[in-house]
């Protein structure tokens, strides 16, 4: 019997799992920033990689947990048991998240959140809390990845541990950063280039990561030489 849920609606469900973990999470990561913040939030990751393994009643262990998204609520008579109804559903939520994500950037919200990114303590002397600004956006962080995470679950039907481990984490920072987080569309930018490289180069050579090592690295001392 499928779900009282029709299947384009899954990802809300996903957005609010995210931000309740990412309020939970964030209360705790966003009280230092920097470097400790980061190592925190490195912990937290690993803490709930280390749980999807141990708790196999409810992670369902190494192997995951599995989904036949044709068994949810018919959405307008569409099953979604073709890969292309699948693809029209990914990119519609996809466009639905940048488009707010971009509204986010040009509220007072998302102006305050590049003053705590650039300096945090001129923030703090002008009478805003820098914690409560990473912290809303950690939590805002957290909704849009659980979107993320039930997008990718509907369009391979399969939830693992390595969903959430380091790995996972470390190619959408990646990405990021290839790209360039000092404009808004570099991170979609750098997802693209990722994507397409590890396509490309896992055919080329098996040892493909060491080229996106030094790509990292190259990319790396560019932004350094700019910042001099």
């Amino acid at each position: 019997t499928g779900a009282p849920i029709p299947l384009p609606l899954i990802p809300l469900a996903g957005a609010a799992a995210g931000l309740f973990f990412g309020i939970v999470f964030g209360a705790v990561s966003t009280k230092r920033g920097g470097t400790a913040f980061a190592m925190i939030s490195l912990g937290l990751g690993e803490l709930v990689y280390s749980s999807s393994l141990i708790l196999r009643s409810f992670f369902g262990g190494e192997e995951g947990i599995s989904a036949d998204r044709t068994k949810l609520l018919r959405f307008f008579g569409y099953n979604f048991g073709s890969q292309i109804q699948v693809y029209y559903l990914i990119a519609a939520w996809c466009l639905l998240c940048v488009i707010l994500m971009y509204a986010i950037t040009r509220t007072p919200l998302g102006r305050m959140c590049n003053a705590v990114r650039e300096n945090p303590e001129r923030v703090e002397f002008v009478g805003y809390n820098p914690q409560f600004v990473r912290f809303i956006a950690f939590a805002l962080g957290g909704l849009f990845a659980g979107v993320a995470g039930s997008l990718a679950a509907i369009n391979i039907e399969l939830a693992q541990a390595s969903f959430v481990g380091a790995a996972q984490s470390g190619a959408v920072l990646l990405a990021a950063y290839m790209g360039g987080v000092a404009f808004f569309v570099g991170p979609i930018l750098g997802a693209i280039i990722v994507t397409l490289l590890s396509i490309k180069l896992s055919d080329f050579s098996e040892i493909w990561v060491l080229y996106f090592g030094i790509l990292f690295i190259t990319r790396s001392e560019e932004r350094r030489v700019g910042k001099e």
